[in-house]
């Protein structure tokens, strides 16, 4: 749109070019450079004298402090513009976007435009949304007067995992594996953490969500995986010594060629869908006790989640057996 015209404290100005975005707009005059300190005095001069001379003897516009006066306040304000929401409001939308975010259900740009719309409408705030939504300039305006919140990138978390990373059961967990490193006197190095990760052929990236500037993790709740997927089973220790990798593939025979480029000593089998088992879950742990080497003297603490194939009978007597302290 060309030849718009921008309603400001000295009236009307003439801008040609394209429109301008509000968050942009840098008065291009010196015009209505007037500051808060001299609009009070110019009204309190007004009160005293009469509202032309107050306006000549302090430079302002006749009509803008004619509106001041009217309006009662001396605050500026740029033509038609105002915030939609109060400063309270907009930080009752900042508490519900981090408390939806530490409930690992944290909400993505459109849905908080969305969410602002639904708040105003509720409340009977005016505002000049549409498409039932809050729009970019909004939104932009929004992160611009609150630099706390961010825009980061979750990483996919299990619903099973969300209700477990508590306070107390995270207290209780540090409690009982200090506990065993006392007992056995173990130290950094034989202490290991062992985990699955999958590599799918789909890709299942969810989208960035809002949340708290500096936050270290940010996660959110996704569904179960979909597609064919490989399992590396990782595993290291305390002082950073890492097993070579375990690796699961979906499919019903093993070729050598499959391990080209992986690290020495790395190990596979395949199962039909690629996920780890009980039976796989044990393959691993000798793979595990073959480059560890326990003793009874010099135990080691194996650090592991609740994964039903950790649970295998046959595996946990198979660590017993050789030294392993399976703690999870």
């Amino acid at each position: 749109m060309y030849g718009i015209s921008v309603v400001g404290e000295g009236g009307p100005k003439r801008v040609h070019g394209p429109k301008q975005m509000v968050q942009k707009y840098k008065r291009k005059t010196q015009q209505a450079s007037w500051d808060v300190t001299t609009m009070k005095l110019a009204m309190e001069e007004a009160g005293k004298t009469s509202v032309r001379n107050a306006a000549k003897r302090y430079g302002i516009n006749l009509s803008t402090l004619q509106r001041h006066i009217k309006k009662g306040s001396a605050e500026k304000s740029l033509g038609r513009f105002r915030c939609v929401f109060t400063e309270e409001q907009e930080i009752e939308l900042i508490e519900y976007l981090f408390h939806m975010d530490n409930l690992f259900y944290g909400l993505n740009k459109q849905e908080f435009c969305r969410l602002a719309f639904e708040y105003a409408t509720t409340n009977n705030i005016p505002h000049p949304f549409k498409q039932n939504t809050a729009g970019d300039d909004w939104y932009k305006s929004f992160r611009i007067r609150h630099p706390e919140v961010t825009l980061r990138q979750p990483e996919p978390t299990s619903v099973a995992r969300a209700r477990g990373f508590i306070r107390p059961q995270v207290e209780r967990f540090f409690n009982l594996l200090e506990e065993q490193i006392d007992k056995h006197k173990v130290d950094a190095t034989r202490i290991y953490n062992v985990d699955e990760t999958g590599i799918q052929t789909t890709s299942n990236k969810p989208p960035k969500v809002l949340s708290k500037t500096g936050k270290k993790q940010v996660g959110v709740i996704s569904s179960v995986e979909r597609g064919k997927l490989t399992t590396i089973v990782c595993c290291c220790n305390a002082a950073g010594g890492f097993i070579p990798p375990f690796m699961i593939f979906g499919r019903k025979r093993m070729q050598e060629r499959l391990l080209d480029g992986s690290p020495p000593d790395t190990e596979a089998v395949c199962t039909d869908n690629g996920w780890i088992s009980g039976p796989t879950f044990l393959d691993w742990l000798r793979h595990f006790v073959a480059m560890t080497r326990p003793t009874q003297e010099k135990k080691v603490i194996l650090i592991l989640d609740n994964h039903s194939s950790h649970k295998y009978l046959p595996a946990l007597d198979y660590a017993s057996k050789n030294h392993v302290i399976v703690y999870c």
